[in-house]
């Protein structure tokens, strides 16, 4: 994949999963998902305090808070893997190395710590609830509109599961771990973002909305990979 697609794909993958539930109860979101080509897609989002679920029909993704596990699911191939924060952060530290003052990373993304978040005061109705408008920047080719409900509350391990699921961002890590830290100034869940992106001389345009919110339970085993897939080495594994 070249990388101006692979970004916008981990970038819109990110802010899909930015949001998480109030610790009483689990959520589940689907949401649809218009890319930058091709025809809208469909992800769906299962949250709970301890575990969390992303699925697109074609590879998932699932976070263990508290283990720091993350499994990968290949659908197409039915197989998965399994592997730690400390197995990515190991695989990518000579990497990280190497770019940290790459100049071209600098002028697509800005500095670690370039991320801001501004509320606007604008506000309407997504999937049944009440959403207030965010403006949010990543580096100078990166502009978001997030439209963030309020009443649903991340808990506080959501947010540290989501940085061990974007150690796999490898040198984007960092930019992604302070998108998190920002993100959390809002205090709700998104359930719509537009992403408007500049990279090496393309243009994209992408966009999320949540269709479908609900507050039930949700089974254990939906946070184990399927039955009948194969287990496969990790990537990360040296």
């Amino acid at each position: 994949m070249h990388l101006q697609a692979r970004t916008v794909t981990v970038v819109t993958a990110f802010l899909l999963s930015l949001g998480g539930a109030a610790a009483a109860e689990d959520l589940t979101v689907v949401s649809r998902v218009t890319p930058p080509k091709g025809p809208p897609t469909t992800s769906t989002q299962y949250i709970s305090a301890a575990k969390v679920r992303t699925a697109d029909g074609t590879s998932d993704s699932i976070v263990d808070i508290a283990t720091g596990r993350l499994t990968f699911i290949d659908h197409q191939k039915k197989s998965f893997y399994e592997t730690s924060f400390q197995e990515i952060q190991a695989h990518f530290a000579e990497l990280e190395q190497m770019l940290e003052s790459n100049p071209m990373l600098e002028s697509m993304f800005g500095g670690a710590n370039a991320v801001k978040v501004e509320k606007t005061g604008e506000t309407r109705s997504i999937a049944g609830y009440t959403c207030q408008k965010y403006n949010l920047s990543f580096g100078p080719n990166f502009a978001f509109e997030v439209w963030a409900a309020p009443d649903l509350k991340p808990p506080v391990e959501y947010f540290e599961g989501r940085k061990l699921h974007y150690a796999s961002a490898g040198p984007f890590a960092g930019r992604f771990e302070k998108m998190i830290e920002e993100m959390k100034k809002i205090g709700g869940f998104p359930l719509a973002t537009t992403i408007d992106t500049k990279l090496m001389g393309f243009k994209m345009h992408s966009e999320t909305e949540a269709t479908e919110v609900n507050t039930e339970p949700i089974p254990p085993a939906v946070f184990e990979p399927p039955v009948g897939y194969k287990q496969k080495k990790s990537p990360f594994q040296k």
